[in-house]
Parts: structure tokens; C-alpha cells; sequence
């Protein structure tokens, strides 16, 4: 009766350990997977031909924000030079702005790609597609 028992806690013991592997297995083989996901759209190459015209939109954008200069002739009179600080603050100000929504918006696109990725990889996994609250 002993032995009986302790054969079955020996079986149940060699289950368990079995199942405990395939599941460290399956956990690597997925952690493999998201990294690799996760490189390749982290990837500038693969997102530039991914996503080719929002990046050249976005480039353009942010090389005209960031090289257009407005200089005036070293001729001008006092009034439009200081017209001219006026402007050019306005104008730096208003590049500064632009600058900091167009990197908020490559920010939050990128950040909704990898919660899409994500989301799909993690929600497939358990055989759910949201999460239970």
C-alpha cells in the first residue's frame, strides 16, 4: 500500500516535471519570438519599407523645420530688424512646437505598432484575445 502510493507520487512527480519543461520550452520559444519581433520593427530598414511615405512626409517636415533659416539682408533698418527678432522667435518657437508634436506622433505610431504587435503575440498565446477584469 506504501509502495503503491509511492509509485504514484513518483509518476506524478515525473508528470509534472515533464509538463514544468514543455512549458519552459514554450515560454523560450515565445520570448525568441517577441525578441525577434521586436528587432525587426525596431528595425529602421524594415520600418522604412514598411512604412516608406510617412517616413520621407516626416523627414522633409522635420529637415525643413530644423534647416529653414530666415535672414534678412544686412541692409535693413532698424524698425524691421527688430521686426525681424520679432519674427524669427515667432518662427523659432512655432518650429520648436512642430518639432516636439511630430516626434509625440512618431512616438505614440511606434508605441501603437508595439502594443498591436504585443497585444496579438500575448493574447494568442493563452487562447484569449482580451484580457479578463
Amino acid at each position: 500500500m506504501a509502495k503503491d502510493k509511492k509509485d504514484k507520487l513518483e509518476q506524478k512527480k515525473k508528470e509534472l516535471e515533464a509538463e514544468l519543461t514543455h512549458i519552459q520550452d514554450e515560454l523560450d520559444d515565445s520570448i525568441d519570438r517577441v525578441r525577434s519581433e521586436v528587432s525587426d520593427k525596431l528595425d529602421p530598414k524594415s520600418f522604412i519599407r514598411d512604412h516608406p511615405l510617412p517616413v520621407v512626409g516626416g523627414a522633409v517636415l522635420l529637415g525643413f523645420l530644423l534647416g529653414h533659416n530666415d535672414r534678412h539682408s544686412p541692409g535693413s533698418s532698424t524698425s524691421s530688424a527688430s521686426d525681424g527678432k520679432f519674427t524669427s522667435t515667432l518662427v523659432y518657437e512655432l518650429k520648436r512646437l512642430a518639432t516636439k508634436k511630430a516626434l509625440s506622433y512618431v512616438t505614440d505610431f511606434m508605441e501603437q505598432k508595439i502594443d498591436e504587435k504585443a497585444g496579438r503575440h500575448f493574447g494568442s498565446s493563452n487562447g484569449t484575445t482580451e484580457e479578463q477584469q
